[in-house]
């Protein structure tokens, strides 16, 4: 969930996982509770947001704050998520996806009572309309950023997404509750449901979204019909009025929905989304007005947490995200193409420092590699204390960091060559993050040019540019799309996601050895199997330093004292289908 982002009742937790330990204080909150998701029926909920959802359209969302303004409340695929899992349950489905032997057919059943929103009330959902909505993905005109990496295993989608097909041959249809999906190979994350449960599979019915698809950008998000028990309020016909493009989005009850088929119980009666909110107005706001919530920033500025850490601890959720924070070193920028330069800018970052940008140890633990706590694989991969030497020091290791210089070429310790560029971000955190970023790297004789940006800008306009050849990126972010180190791996570090823009794979690390290893992890299905070989992958990228990891993120997310909060893990975010009003 590229960038973007465990239940509670309004108590704050951190889960120290990758330190292994137990037990709270007052500044890093009280224990755990993931079960209780009871609530009031009634009431209207105001989320606070800097930014707008990135689109309306369930074939597109793919980032933290789609999912919780949308994806969870308003749409059902085919798998989703409780609160207080870690492995998807049946949504539209009415069980697990069944497997063959081979691996290469998975079959799964979908409910036969799902209706549609007005104006198609009397209509409901069919196996069609999710093969429709997977084929979808594929098109030029939805501008999905997944469809490749977690369907392109489905027999016939090459052939469809380069327009040498209409229909994926793979995606059958037998009957009205029954999809078939035929794979090239085994796919271990649809065989366990995790890449069934992306937004990719709400059902889209195709005589309705065609006509929208037909035009680039499509514009099917503007008329789309809804599952879930929330819809975005609209007329008589279905046409959408209450969305206003960078301003505020409001969700009211779905009258088609049933609770009786659902797990979501939807106790709040209108949710409205606002964004263009700072993030130090919007905290202090939620912390002390009624009826609010936080949405797309992942915590309060520091001076706001540490007051409210003291104070309002009960109105905060800290929740580890399985979000790894880094910096991307360009291997094809001379010269982070040494695999020992790379070593040695790791070893001289002090991740502590980096971490103190954003609020110190309640944003997370220090990493020592990519995988975060919480995901098949961290384990294996080293867990908390990880394995290289130049990752040992969380306070950087400057004399290791000279040594790996001097066997990089560089006699004096030091580099001796011309100014490189690197981006970061133009607002704090993000910003302090890339200006210690900046002055530790200078401790090795680097000079910089520091570009900075809007986070959309860094992150889609330079960092994911190629051409740009930015040589560090300060303000990397990658969260897992589900529970699945897939999702945080290949992602970031395949060679075939290198595109000319938007490139996801900022070190633009081009190996076909690493290539090849990733593809063999994806088909492995035994969840061991594929927990050990993405281990083996998570220690290639680090021992090769290809980026800096130094955070597991932790989500801090706040909400007013009258309102009951319950995270989703999936996200780690609010789940707006489960808030309700004390």
């Amino acid at each position: 969930m590229h960038p973007r982002g465990g239940a509670t009742a309004l108590i704050v937790f951190l889960v120290l996982a990758a330190a292994g330990c137990g037990g709270a204080d007052k500044r890093t909150g009280g224990t755990p509770n993931s079960t209780d998701t009871s609530g009031k029926r009634g009431g209207d909920l105001t989320v606070l947001s800097i930014s707008d959802v990135t689109s309306l359209d369930p074939g597109y969302w793919y980032y933290a704050y789609d999912y919780q303004a949308l994806a969870q409340p308003t749409q059902r695929a085919l798998y989703g998520w409780k609160p207080a899992d870690t492995a998807p349950s049946p949504d539209l489905a009415t069980g697990m996806p069944k497997t063959s032997g081979d691996g290469r057919t998975v079959t799964i059943k979908i409910r036969p009572d799902i209706r549609y929103s007005p104006p198609l009330r009397d209509r409901t959902v069919t196996s069609g309309d999710v093969k429709y909505a997977i084929e979808r993905t594929f098109l030029p005109s939805v501008r999905n950023l997944y469809a490749k990496t977690y369907f392109g295993a489905i027999t016939g989608s090459d052939a469809f997404r380069a327009g040498q097909a209409a229909e994926i041959s793979g995606i059958q249809t037998p009957d009205d509750t029954t999809l078939i999906l035929r794979l090239k190979r085994p796919a271990g994350v649809i065989s366990n449901g995790q890449a069934l449960s992306l937004p990719g599979t709400v059902p889209v019915p195709e005589d309705v979204a065609a006509p929208h698809d037909a035009r680039s950008p499509s514009t099917y998000g503007a008329h789309q019909v809804f599952t879930g028990p929330y819809m975005i309020e609209a007329d008589a016909k279905g046409a959408i009025t209450g969305y206003e493009a960078g301003r505020s989005l409001k969700l009211v009850r779905n009258p088609s929905w049933d609770a009786k088929t659902d797990h979501r119980p939807a106790y709040l009666d209108t949710m409205t989304f606002n964004a263009g909110n700072t993030i130090d107005g919007a905290s202090r706001r939620i912390l002390s007005d009624e009826s609010l919530a936080s949405g797309d920033f992942a915590s309060p500025p520091v001076n706001v947490l540490r007051s409210a850490l003291d104070t309002r601890s009960s109105q905060l959720a800290i929740v580890p995200s399985q979000t790894v924070r880094y910096v991307a070193l360009n291997t094809q920028v001379k010269p982070f193409n040494r695999p020992d330069v790379r070593r040695a800018a790791a070893a001289a970052i002090d991740r502590n420092a980096l971490r103190a940008t954003r609020g110190g140890p309640p944003l997370g633990a220090i990493a020592t590699h990519f995988l975060a706590p919480g995901l098949p694989g961290f384990q294996e991969a080293g867990a908390a204390k990880g394995t290289f030497e130049f990752m040992q020091k969380a306070g950087g290791d400057l004399d290791l960091a000279r040594m790996l210089m001097r066997r990089a070429g560089f006699p004096s310790g030091r580099y001796s060559g011309p100014p490189l560029l690197m981006v970061g971000e133009s607002r704090p955190p993000g910003s302090d993050t890339a200006k210690a970023v900046q002055r530790q790297l200078e401790r090795l004789g680097f000079r910089f040019e520091l570009r900075q940006a809007t986070r959309t800008g860094s992150f889609n306009e330079l960092c994911g540019v190629a051409a740009a050849r930015v040589a560090v990126c300060a303000n990397g972010e990658w969260a897992k799309d589900f529970f699945d180190a897939e999702s945080v791996l290949d992602p970031v570090f395949n060679g075939e996601r290198i595109v000319p823009a938007g490139s996801l794979n900022w070190s633009q690390v081009d190996d076909p050895e690493l290539d090849a290893a990733l593809e063999i992890a994806a088909s492995e299905i035994d969840p061991q199997t594929r927990a050990k070989a993405y281990a083996e992958i998570d220690r290639t990228v680090t021992g090769r330093a290809y980026v800096v990891p130094w955070l597991w993120d932790n989500q801090i997310n706040s909400v007013s004292a009258n309102v009951k909060g319950v995270v989703n893990r999936f996200n780690a975010s609010w789940d707006m289908a489960y808030l309700s009003l004390r």
